[in-house]
């Protein structure tokens, strides 16, 4: 799905996860953990191992974290995390590139996020 994606990458300048995402790799995920110690978690792994990655603002009650990751064009994330269950989150992006095509970037941003907070926090099954 790489190469492909590289492909569209030509005209296609964002990628977005959700539930019925086609693509495994672009699933909502989910984590036994709480909403509060989550955005916690994900504040750590933007400030701390995402270099040019800048929080602009988080709004707490709604679970929305603007991001903006800065490199040769600007390219703004929207993490939600969504309380499902007392100690059950689900932590979904949008990432988004100014002008046309972005070759890949936008997808392969959002599985470096996902990586390196998996790595903090293991995801369940939904």
């Amino acid at each position: 799905m790489s190469f492909m994606r590289i492909v569209t990458g030509l005209w296609r300048n964002s990628t977005e996860t959700s539930d019925r995402a086609k693509d495994p790799k672009l699933k909502t995920r989910y984590y036994k953990i709480g909403k509060r110690n989550l955005a916690e978690t994900i504040t750590s792994v933007v400030n701390n191992k995402l270099p040019g990655w800048k929080i602009n603002h988080f709004d707490y009650e709604r679970g929305e974290m603007l991001i903006e990751k800065r490199g040769m064009r600007r390219n703004q994330i929207v993490i939600t995390i969504i309380q499902v269950e007392p100690l059950r989150c689900s932590v979904d992006l949008v990432s988004a590139y100014e002008g046309l095509g972005d070759l890949g970037a936008t997808y392969f941003a959002v599985q470096k996020f996902y990586e390196l907070l998996n790595k903090e926090v293991p995801p369940v099954s939904k």
